[in-house]
């Protein structure tokens, strides 16, 4: 787990703050020097918590969500109060205070507009399911409201970025889209986020797009379980390496979804390591080591060579990079194209290598869902 230590400058004696299986991150030390302020990370829900740094190590947990993410905290002058973020799946983030002797907490901004709409958001369940070799995984299930109705509903599955990421306790608009389109939405975190431990996180090595997409696969048999889910209308759909993923599941899952979207994904990791920048080069060299000696792990989790397999329509979104080598999403249609496989591609222009701005996700979105009516 990433937990904080302390050391003196000539590092004579190095020894952990507080020791948890969680993450902690966003560390602020008060203004007197005698305690940190630091947030942990449980199955994506965070808290804040203060340790005195005397010799007890004594710590105060300040914030405790039951859902939701705390983030940002920052001490006052005084070492008083701490302010600090927070959010919720149906809430983009607030600006709050804590007293810290007391544990008192108060609002202070309400900026978010979406209040006149809380009562159509839909806040998920936290489940968790096992995978083909045991692996417990944990996700996010969003279920329209309309679930009750006798018409079974279609589903989507979405898949993070990273691979190394995590979907957390957060507003996501995209989500919400999608559950109000009457999309049953389940976010899994697999095998290779954050957030789960070392070992949960090394898991992935020299397996994107196979182990990692089994857990895709048996959160698909989860969703199938649902008596109000359509099973011959799921969808897959991901951002970068959720993009990535959304590729990997119809070249090597044929058979399983009837619509993919990927967005910005990316389908030959040998290509990658000739274009790429340094950074994710050396996570490629970090996940399958060094491309000289292993060729075949590159190419054995590039999907583009498994193209002929395709039978589920996809619909490829991508910015307009500054760069042509920037629109990897390029090369998947060309090959889609040879293989004569069933596919719409389309760039928004004045993007970087994701579609961000405001007027572009409109579009956006709405293409997809015009795509997933249609497939």
């Amino acid at each position: 787990w990433i937990n904080y230590w302390r050391t003196s400058i000539n590092e004579d004696d190095l020894n952990i703050i507080y020791s948890e299986e969680s993450d902690q991150t966003d560390a602020k030390l008060s203004p007197d020097g005698c305690k940190l302020a630091f947030v942990s990370n449980t199955n994506g829900t965070t808290r804040l918590t203060e340790v005195n740094l005397d010799k007890s190590r004594t710590p105060k947990e300040l914030v405790v969500p039951e859902m939701g993410t705390v983030s940002a905290p920052s001490w006052s002058p005084d070492g008083n109060d701490i302010a600090y973020n927070y959010g919720t799946p149906t809430c983009p983030s607030e600006l709050w205070f804590v007293d810290v002797l007391s544990g008192e907490k108060r609002q202070l901004t309400s900026l978010n507009i979406l209040s006149q709409f809380k009562d159509k958001l839909v806040a998920p369940k936290k489940i968790s399911y096992h995978s083909f070799d045991n692996f417990e995984i944990s996700a996010y299930l969003y279920t329209p409201y309309q679930h009750r109705s006798t018409k079974k509903l279609p589903a989507l599955v979405l898949v993070h970025g990273g691979p190394t990421s995590q979907f957390t306790d957060t507003y996501r608009a995209d989500v919400q889209y999608f559950v109000q389109k009457g999309y049953v939405v389940i976010l899994p975190n697999i095998r290779g986020s954050s957030g789960y431990g070392k070992e949960f996180e090394n898991a992935n090595f020299q397996g994107w797009g196979h182990d990692d997409l089994r857990d895709v696969l048996a959160g698909v048999d989860l969703l199938k379980s649902l008596d109000y889910v359509n099973n011959g209308k799921i969808s897959i759909h991901g951002t970068s390496y959720g993009g990535c993923m959304s590729m990997s599941a119809v070249c090597f899952a044929p058979d399983v979804f009837q619509a993919a979207i990927p967005h910005a994904g990316y389908a030959d990791w040998l290509d990658f390591n000739d274009v790429q920048e340094l950074r994710h080069r050396q996570l490629l060299r970090y996940k399958f080591g060094d491309i000289d000696q292993n060729r075949h792990i590159y190419k054995l989790c590039s999907p583009i060579y498994q193209v002929s397999n395709i039978n589920t329509p996809v619909f490829l979104v991508h910015g307009h990079g500054r760069y042509p080598s920037s629109n990897a999403s390029s090369t998947f249609a060309n090959a889609l194209e040879q293989e004569y496989k069933t596919f719409e591609y389309k760039v928004y222009p004045n993007e970087c290598y994701y579609v961000q701005s405001e007027e572009n996700l409109a579009e956006m979105y709405q293409d997809i869902i015009d795509f997933l009516d249609r497939f």
